[in-house]
């Protein structure tokens, strides 16, 4: 069994405000918990759209935003760029499609950069996730960024493998990468006020989100009924 949760995400000028926008996570039922999937690749796009939809009727009527992982053979499949235009129409809310970081031997760049031309043209945005690392390395973003709305920075894949400086230095190189090609940039992995103090606050950013500003929740939770 499948489903989403959500997790909120913030306009960086106004983190006290209720938030604009969640980040919508899969998680699958095993050993009576909801966990990450073990394959993620194993959701058809029918069934994608179903749950989709069952999360926007669910989230707040104030939520402006939504994304929404999508590993590369799912952003290269056509029917799933058809499932998710088939929601956006239906929907005032802006969808938005993270491309994540994780590789695929099966696919080549070239491939990625066809699919997010397809995206742009059906007017579905889309962010490159967790830009820096994994395979969303300068070069593929250089290619995608005429295609994409928003450059998202995760401190969380970077945190233990650099120190406080560097971590930074990358922060810098990528925020100001986003303002060059006038970009969104987002910050992921908020864990706590010094994240907000010494990273967020010193870096241009539109929306940031992490366990500090609000953790992923089942989304028939109370607060999302409530907001």
């Amino acid at each position: 069994m499948i489903t989403f949760y959500g997790q909120p995400k913030f306009a960086a000028q106004t983190l006290t405000a209720a938030p604009i926008g969640y980040e919508l996570l899969i998680r699958q039922h095993i050993n009576d918990q909801w966990l990450l999937p073990e394959d993620f690749t194993q959701l058809p796009p029918a069934e994608f759209e179903g749950h989709l939809r069952d999360a926007l009727a669910a989230l707040p009527a104030s939520v402006t935003q939504v994304s929404f992982n999508l590993e590369r053979m799912h952003f290269t499949d056509a029917n799933f760029l058809a499932a998710i235009t088939k929601v956006q129409a239906d929907t005032a809310v802006t969808l938005t499609v993270e491309l994540t970081e994780r590789h695929d031997v099966n696919i080549d760049n070239s491939a990625i950069v066809a699919a997010a031309k397809r995206f742009y043209d059906a007017n579905i945005a889309v962010c490159i996730d967790d830009v820096g690392s994994g395979n969303n390395l300068p070069g593929l973003v250089e290619a995608l960024t005429p295609y994409v709305t928003t450059y998202k920075f995760g401190l969380q894949n970077l945190r233990t493998f650099n120190s406080p400086a560097d971590l930074k230095d990358r922060i810098d190189f990528w925020s100001q990468r986003a303002q060059h090609h006038g970009k969104y940039f987002d910050i992921a992995g908020v864990e706590s006020a010094e994240d907000l103090e010494q990273l967020v606050a010193t870096h241009p950013c539109h929306l940031v989100q992490g366990f500090y500003l609000g953790e992923p929740v089942p989304l028939s939770r109370t607060p999302f009924s409530t907001q």
